[in-house]
């Protein structure tokens, strides 16, 4: 039968081409803009490599300092080395706690072949744990283990692009560099990591331990949770390390912002809880925008299509047919239409966040997007269930009238 449905489907689209071009071109229009909004956030949210464990990964934005007395107040987008030392490390909830610090500048970097050319670099300084909790593809060496990082031993991994930049075509593996004046012996070699991939991203990992007064710095923080249903109890741990903090410390009290899941973590980049049932509701409120609107236009070309097949629909329910197997019908017939504009729409959302990547997601221009974060099956489920839902739309209540009208006024075109 739907078999029989869709050769139908098909033929009625080769019968009235320019009103299936616009329909068509209506649907993939508005599913082009409605899959930039999904594609972008799937992008951000998804848990591919190296960053594979987002979906059990927590994040602290920051903390606030204020002095009990004087009401002084000090904020960081960082965790101080000592909060994470003294009241975070020895946390019990995460499988794995890890810390890293990005450079605030790029680091300069020679060769011992060459030490007067110095490049510019991004530094990662980071623990072992963090090897853990990424994973990347080593096309030379590996990463430097626990027992240098506890050394501070000056051990490096760099990614290809940064390699070649060194040293061209020559093996890069064991050679020393000097990274802002300090030698670093080179212990493995990473593909590339797109800066979509904030937490993994950068041109040379280091161990924290081998700058000089590290104990001073601040560091982002990651907890690995075992599962998802640990969430609740980090969160808790966290908190008690506040009050452990606020019991101590005579002079300041401490606030941490989080920690939170990476998609609430994702919502904002300023020092203030996320507003998550806000956020949502903006989205819910664009989504539905982008999809009644375009629905109401395309609703009026179901129902020139529908009123050309009235007196089919009239001679098929003067044959017994239900009026429920009518709307199925019309319904199923519609959806092959946003499909194909779905479809075509998923195609051009893919070039619109390719083109708009460095709005939509803050990445440089010449950064790139892997693939498996574009075409996953979330992102296909959502194609469908949007035209789903704008088939429902836009054909529903042509489809129910057509179901209802009597035969005589079908046979007649009438009162549709």
């Amino acid at each position: 039968m739907y078999k029989i449905y869709f050769k139908q489907a098909i033929a009625m689209l080769k019968q009235n081409k320019f009103i299936s071009i616009i329909t068509i071109a209506g649907t993939a229009l508005a599913i082009m803009m409605i899959m930039v909004l999904i594609v972008s956030e799937s992008i951000k949210n998804i848990s591919v490599a190296p960053e594979i464990n987002r979906d059990r990964t927590m994040y602290i934005r920051g903390e606030i300092k204020e002095q009990k007395k004087n009401k002084g107040r000090q904020s960081n987008g960082n965790i101080s080395y000592q909060v994470y030392k003294d009241y975070l490390s020895e946390m019990k909830s995460p499988e794995l706690i890890s810390i890293q610090a990005d450079a605030w500048n790029k680091s300069q970097v020679t060769t011992s072949e060459d030490l007067m050319e110095r490049m510019p670099f991004e530094l990662k300084s980071t623990d072992a744990n963090f090897w853990k909790i990424m994973s990347f593809s080593f096309t030379q060496g590996s990463s430097f283990s626990e027992e240098d990082f506890k050394s501070g031993l000056k051990k490096a991994v760099v990614t290809e692009k940064t390699a070649k930049a060194l040293y061209g075509n020559q093996d890069a593996l064991g050679k020393t560099i000097h990274i802002d004046f300090k030698p670093y012996t080179i212990v493995g070699i990473v593909k590339d990591v797109s800066q979509i991939f904030q937490y993994a991203s950068t041109d040379i990992y280091i161990p924290y331990t081998s700058r000089s007064a590290y104990e001073q710095g601040s560091f982002q923080i990651l907890f690995l949770a075992k599962s998802k249903k640990d969430f609740d109890s980090i969160v808790e741990e966290v908190r008690a390390a506040e009050r452990k903090y606020n019991a101590t410390d005579e002079e300041w009290s401490l606030t941490l912002l989080g920690p939170y899941s990476h998609a609430v973590h994702k919502m904002t980049n300023s020092l203030k809880d996320p507003d998550i049932k806000g956020n949502i509701r903006k989205i819910v409120f664009v989504l539905a925008i982008l999809l009644i609107i375009p629905a109401i236009n395309l609703s009026s070309f179901s129902l020139s299509r529908i009123k050309r097949r009235t007196e089919e629909i009239g001679i098929r329910k003067a044959f017994g047919a239900k009026k429920y197997v009518i709307l199925m019908q019309v319904l199923y017939e519609n959806l092959i239409t946003s499909l194909i504009g779905g479809i075509i729409g998923l195609i051009f959302s893919f070039a619109v966040v390719m083109w708009l990547k460095k709005w939509l997601l803050d990445i440089g221009e010449d950064s790139s997007i892997p693939v498996e974060t574009l075409v996953s099956f979330p992102v296909f489920l959502a194609v469908f269930l949007v035209c789903l839902i704008l088939n429902l739309l836009s054909a529903g209540i042509p489809a129910y009238r057509a179901s209802k009208v009597n035969i005589v006024d079908s046979l007649n075109r009438n009162n549709l």
